[in-house]
C-alpha cells in the first residue's frame, strides 16, 4: 500500500470521527435531519411549494456527500465509505455493496435517492405524513408530523425482503 494511501485513509479516519461531533454544535436544538422552512425550500428543487420523495431523498444525499466526500468529487467511494465506517482498509462491506448497484466502487446521486426512497421505513413515514395523500409533502403535513421519522441515510441498514419488511 502506498503512502500516499495510508495518509489519505489517516486523515479520511479522522475526519470522519470528527466531523459528526462537530455537526451537532450547529444546531443543538433542532432534531438531526429536519427541515426547517429555509431548508425545506431549498430541498424542493422544481419549486412548486412541496417535496417529493426523490426531493427528500436527494437533499440527504446531499448532506452525506457534504460530510463524508472527503474528495469532493460527488460520489461517496468505498475508501470514503470504509474511513466514515472505521473499517479496516481493502475490508468488504455487503451494506456499500447493496448501494453501489453498478459495481463501480462509488454511490452515485442515483444508487442514494433509490435506495433512500425504497428503504421501509422512509416509504412507511412519507406516506404517514403525507395527509392528503398526494406522494407530495406540503410545509403544513410535514411540521405537523414527526419529520424525524424520515431520517433514513445511507447508513440505515434495511433488511433482505427474505428476512422480512422492516
Amino acid at each position: 500500500m502506498s503512502l500516499t494511501r495510508i495518509a489519505f485513509l489517516f486523515v479520511a479516519a479522522g475526519l470522519a470521527f470528527a466531523l459528526p461531533s462537530c455537526r451537532t454544535l450547529e444546531n443543538e436544538d433542532k432534531e438531526p435531519s429536519t427541515f426547517d422552512q429555509p431548508s425545506f425550500a431549498k430541498a424542493d428543487t422544481d419549486a412548486n411549494g412541496k417535496l417529493s420523495p426523490g426531493e427528500i431523498a436527494r437533499y440527504k444525499h446531499e448532506e452525506a456527500l457534504a460530510e463524508f466526500d472527503l474528495n469532493r468529487d460527488n460520489y461517496i467511494s468505498e475508501e470514503e465509505w470504509n474511513a466514515t465506517q472505521m473499517a479496516p482498509p481493502g475490508s468488504e462491506d455487503e451494506h456499500f455493496n447493496r448501494l453501489d448497484k453498478n459495481g463501480d466502487g462509488k454511490v452515485a446521486e442515483d444508487e442514494a435517492v433509490l435506495f433512500i426512497t425504497e428503504h421501509a421505513s422512509f416509504r412507511d413515514s412519507f406516506k404517514d405524513l403525507d395527509a392528503n395523500g398526494d406522494n407530495h409533502l406540503h410545509w403544513e403535513e410535514y411540521a405537523a408530523g414527526e419529520p424525524g421519522s424520515l431520517n433514513v441515510t445511507l447508513f440505515s441498514l434495511q433488511k433482505e425482503p427474505s428476512q422480512g419488511a422492516e
